[in-house]
């Protein structure tokens, strides 16, 4: 993260309104699927995700997930916030060492996230660094510690509102608490490009045996 309504017509006919019901699930803004989400979650998963995997999802392969971040009180509550936002989908304990947080004195930015996927999509381990200084931050290390945590367990990008904005300072947005549920939802390595109505390619081949690794840096 850096610094700085209409009424319709009644039918009179029980075929009619049955008609009408048929057409008003099935139209609008992408419909939602079997399992509750729409194309556009879809999208938005690959968008900031599966785009680095060829569209497969890139995620934590267990949870709770284990996180080491004794130097800040507030990590518990930060990171917590993505246990509610995915209705429970992702959680953490605070024994563990999966994800590192710790803090860095010479840094240009508020929080700095390095986390390494093998090729079938499993998350490895996450590195987070916070600045000391955290004076230009929109709201305060709290909001950095919650942010960079959304990259660690898997949101891949910047949104353009929500938690996940490059610039801090908003609380975790609907479209993000949908991404994250749904990826939570999927297995690590799932190919969703058949969602999406086409393959997608990548420079980062998936490959189930997961023999390569992948290292990603993102404020």
């Amino acid at each position: 993260m850096t610094q700085a309504s209409k009424h319709f017509p009644r039918c009179l006919s029980a075929l009619c309104l049955a008609l009408l019901l048929s057409l008003v699930s099935c139209g609008g803004g992408g419909g939602g699927g079997e399992d509750g989400f729409t194309s556009s979650d879809y999208q938005i998963l690959y968008t900031y995700n599966a785009s680095q995997l060829g569209g497969h999802t890139i995620r934590w392969a267990r949870v709770p997930i284990g996180v080491s971040a004794g130097a800040f009180p507030d990590a518990p509550a930060a990171f917590n916030r993505w246990n509610s936002a995915s209705g429970g989908k992702v959680s953490f304990n605070y024994s563990g060492s999966s994800i590192s947080v710790a803090y860095r004195t010479t840094t240009a930015y508020c929080g700095l996230t390095t986390l390494r996927w093998n090729s079938a999509g499993q998350i490895i381990d996450a590195d987070i660094i916070i600045a000391r200084n955290q004076g230009g931050c929109a709201g305060g290390e709290s909001d950095t510690l919650a942010h960079e945590a959304g990259h660690a367990i898997g949101f891949l990008g910047h949104d353009a509102e929500g938690l996940m904005n490059p610039f801090g300072g908003q609380p975790i947005s609907d479209q993000e608490s949908r991404f994250m549920t749904l990826l939570y939802s999927l297995a690590p390595g799932t190919d969703i490009n058949g969602k999406l109505g086409k393959s997608r390619s990548s420079s980062q081949i998936y490959n189930k045996s997961g023999n390569k690794v992948y290292t990603f840096t993102i404020q």
